[in-house]
């Protein structure tokens, strides 16, 4: 299956999906959401002033991180491979009284923007669907700005595996030789796609290497959904029935990967 494949399929299941995906989850479009369940900015604090910054968000979805951040005064640029979820993106943006330039595209290849001219590269749980991670972070880089930020959150390695219900524990059978996660939904127009895992020493590696410094790599526990009541619930950045289904694992094992960098000059 070549990575053009994958792309394509991958687009064609985020277009049959979006609809479904947008109607059941719940996603502030006042605060940056960095995976579910779990804390977003107001709390973690990763980004810093925005006001005036110029950003790209990439796999943006319906663009609420972009819409957060353009209400606390950045210029930014979303994309997404799906057509739906552009669509999702500008209704929303309109209802939310912002404007955010959105486009669709490859977050491996960003040859329609000059280089070095963001300061703030975003994505959240979008980097799983990427056949060529190096690719992509070769390109984040050179649309940044010298001294620019990466903030990417994705899907934590340890994901790969099964959760056994039975007995509440991991299945952890080769870390070293992740699995890539062949999926299908028919009933969404999908014949094939794939979600890529990758250790944290090869991130860690590709980053570096790239020319990125990382400052910081988090693996955040999710809140105790459990514990809160229904108005808490609704703080909470990133959140929806399928993922409150995975609370148990998501507690006890992590879900999600926070990866920030900076370009060195």
């Amino acid at each position: 299956m070549s990575s053009e494949h994958i792309k394509r399929s991958n687009q064609t299941g985020w277009d049959g999906m979006a609809d479904s995906y947008q109607a059941t989850t719940a996603i502030s479009v006042d605060d940056v959401h960095y995976g579910p369940l779990g804390p977003g900015e107001r709390e973690l604090g990763l980004l810093g002033e925005v006001r005036g910054s110029r950003v790209l968000e990439l796999a943006c979805g319906a663009a609420q991180n972009s819409i957060a951040l353009a209400k606390q005064g950045a210029v930014v640029t979303a994309m997404d491979i799906s057509n739906k979820q552009i669509r999702h993106a500008r209704r929303l943006a309109a209802r939310e009284g912002v404007g955010v330039d959105l486009l669709r595209g490859d977050m491996e290849s960003l040859g329609m923007f000059k280089d070095g001219i963001f300061d703030l590269v975003l994505s959240s749980f979008g980097w799983e669907y990427v056949p060529d991670l190096g690719q992509c972070l070769e390109e984040c880089a050179r649309v940044m700005a010298g001294g620019g930020k990466l903030v990417v959150c994705t899907v934590h390695p340890l994901a790969a595996f099964e959760w056994d219900e039975e007995s509440q524990d991991l299945r952890v059978f080769d870390y070293f030789r992740l699995p890539v996660e062949v999926w299908s939904e028919p009933e969404h127009g999908l014949e094939v796609g794939a979600t890529f895992f990758h250790t944290i020493e090869e991130v860690f590696g590709l980053l570096t290497a790239i020319g990125f410094a990382v400052e910081q790599i988090l693996e955040p526990s999710p809140y105790p959904i459990t514990e809160m009541s229904e108005a808490e619930l609704r703080t909470v950045p990133y959140r929806g029935a399928d993922w409150e289904r995975q609370y148990e694992r998501m507690s006890r094992v992590p879900f999600t990967i926070i990866y920030t960098a900076r370009k060195r000059s």
